[in-house]
């Protein structure tokens, strides 16, 4: 526990620094600190991408690009330094504050299947063409799997969630820096009152963490810098804030396909201001965020045969597609409709059509919305109720019909494909948001009222965690691990040396696993819930699945 808490404390300050340098390379304004971090993550994903595809992300690897984040971040430390040091007690405050949500976390419910295997796969072997094949949570790939190896160190996976649990931290500072920072009215702070508040009430545990908070902090700000760029004046300073914007959105699609429909947001700017933007989109900020798309579309290509996950007329008939990549559409889309709820009743077919699913769907997620919604809408109330009124209110409306648009877009984007709370987060945040912009802009902004609800915010999640702690009879730094025993199926279906294992149920049911006790894990390299054939091919190993 101690040697862990040491580590943690190196890692954040390690890491943060050269993220901030990384991220140098494609923040134009270099002195924020905070936002370089931000930055960072791309240059982190667009660098492990590249690289996977020729070598396998080992701790080597992982070492150099630290050392390339450290080295940066050196010859901007004038910019970085002073922007830290205004900030120091401040963050350190607030990493503090929101430890306890990394101590003993219990594991969300893909870490087990395809998660951690993942960073398995990418820390033992250069990519794989097939590995869709080896298990289905493979087939769709997200970029922030990419990032997670940063952290995973000779075989430990304790640290894993430390990228996107530094992400919450450095967002939610950054978000009441960009508040408390500006003391007037602004409707792109607006937006992240709304968005922090409910992000500190609700995201309490590291087990929500999953890929969802990744695309929804990053969508977050693919929203916030909209908002800005409709309020800023400067031309310079809009060239930033597209990009910032752009490169949000980007990265936030690339992590959940579910945020799409944002991409109308940059569509909308872009098609507005086509004459200040298209010289600005050839230069080589933008080409890198192209590169990062482009090295993720391939490797999704290489991983299924597919460049997009379902779409058919994006698949080739190269010896690793699987036509039952394609039935992984209809059966997500069961499962995000509750057919769990129904299967007794009613056939899979006969579910998805003229909405019969909907009645099953809202009995099983009516309360769960209503959690959720409350939690976002009461302190906004709160907030809007002790704040004072404007004597003179003159209402600017940036592009607001425009985001009313988009937040139809996306629930029906939502609702139609995978209408589970988590993915439409972004959509209800933004609904909260158009309802009651409005009665702020009648009210006058104040600091004080906002820090006051901060701290109390702050403080439930403090204690809600430090309660959840208590009640444990164990207690790790880091996430609470699952060790599954395993069998080996190598001489069974493959022709190579690799050696192929999957979980030996029932050793893991006596040992008291659970259903977790049919999940891969940590078992070594590579494990599969499926019958393959593993051949290699000019140094790359090609998986097809056996019938």
């Amino acid at each position: 526990m101690v040697v862990n808490i040491i580590l943690f404390i190196i890692f954040f300050i390690l890491s943060t620094i050269s993220l901030s340098g990384l991220g140098t390379i494609l923040n134009q304004n270099k002195k924020n600190f905070l936002l370089n971090i931000i930055f960072g993550y791309l240059i982190v994903g667009t660098l492990i991408t590249f690289i996977h595809f020729f070598l396998a992300i080992n701790h080597f690897v992982i070492a150099i690009i630290f050392l390339i984040g450290l080295i940066l971040n050196f010859q901007n430390f004038s910019f970085s330094h002073k922007s830290l040091k205004k900030k120091n007690y401040f963050l350190i405050l607030v990493i503090c504050i929101l430890i306890p949500i990394f101590i003993s976390q219990k594991y969300h419910e893909d870490f087990g299947y395809y998660h951690l295997p993942h960073i398995i796969n990418l820390a033992n072997e250069k990519i794989i063409f097939g590995l869709g094949n080896v298990n289905d949570g493979f087939v769709h790939n997200s970029i922030w799997l990419n990032i997670l190896p940063l952290f995973y160190i000779y075989n430990d996976y304790s640290f894993v969630t430390l990228s996107t649990f530094l992400l919450y931290v450095i967002f939610i500072i950054f978000s009441i820096e960009q508040i408390i920072s500006h003391n007037k009215y602004s409707e792109s702070n607006y937006f992240f009152i709304i968005c922090i508040f409910y992000l500190i009430l609700k995201f309490t545990r590291i087990s929500e963490f999953g890929n969802d908070i990744p695309a929804l902090i990053y969508s977050i700000l693919g929203i916030f810098f909209f908002l800005k760029y409709e309020e800023e004046d400067n031309l310079e300073k809009k060239k930033n804030i597209f990009f910032a914007h752009f490169s949000f959105v980007v990265f936030a699609i690339l992590i959940k396909f579910s945020t799409l429909p944002i991409i109308l947001l940059t569509l909308y700017i872009f098609i507005k201001n086509f004459k200040k933007i298209i010289k600005e989109i050839f230069k080589y900020n933008y080409i890198i965020i192209y590169l990062l798309a482009i090295l993720f579309f391939v490797q999704q290509f290489i991983y299924t045969g597919c460049f997009v996950f379902p779409s058919q007329i994006t698949c080739f008939d190269v010896s690793w597609f699987n036509n039952d990549f394609l039935n992984l559409g209809k059966n997500l889309e069961l499962v995000n409709k509750s057919y769990s709820e129904a299967y007794e009743f009613i056939s899979s077919d006969e579910y998805l059509v003229n909405f019969n699913w909907l009645p099953y769907w809202f009995k099983r997620n009516y309360l769960e919305f209503t959690e959720h919604l409350l939690t976002m809408l009461i302190p906004v109330i709160l907030y809007l109720l002790l704040l004072s009124n404007k004597n003179n209110c003159i209402y600017k409306s940036y592009s607001f019909k425009i985001l009313i648009l988009f937040t139809l877009i996306g629930f029906c984007f939502w609702f139609t494909f995978s209408p589970v709370y988590r993915f439409g987060v972004l959509y209800f945040l933004s609904m909260i948001y158009i309802i009651t912009v409005k009665f702020y802009n009648k009210k006058t902004f104040s600091k004080k009222i906002f820090l006051i609800l901060l701290v109390i915010f702050f403080i439930f999640n403090f204690s809600k965690n430090i309660h959840r702690i208590s009640k444990k009879n164990y207690v790790t730094f880091g996430i609470d691990n699952i060790k599954n025993d395993y069998i080996s199926y190598n001489n069974y279906f493959t022709n190579s040396p690799i050696s192929v294992f999957k979980p030996n149920i029932e050793a893991n049911n006596l040992k008291g696993n659970g259903w977790q006790g049919r999940l891969c894990w940590d078992i070594p390299f590579i494990c599969s819930y499926n019958k393959i054939k593993v051949d290699l091919i000019n140094y790359y190993y090609v998986i097809s699945k056996l019938n």
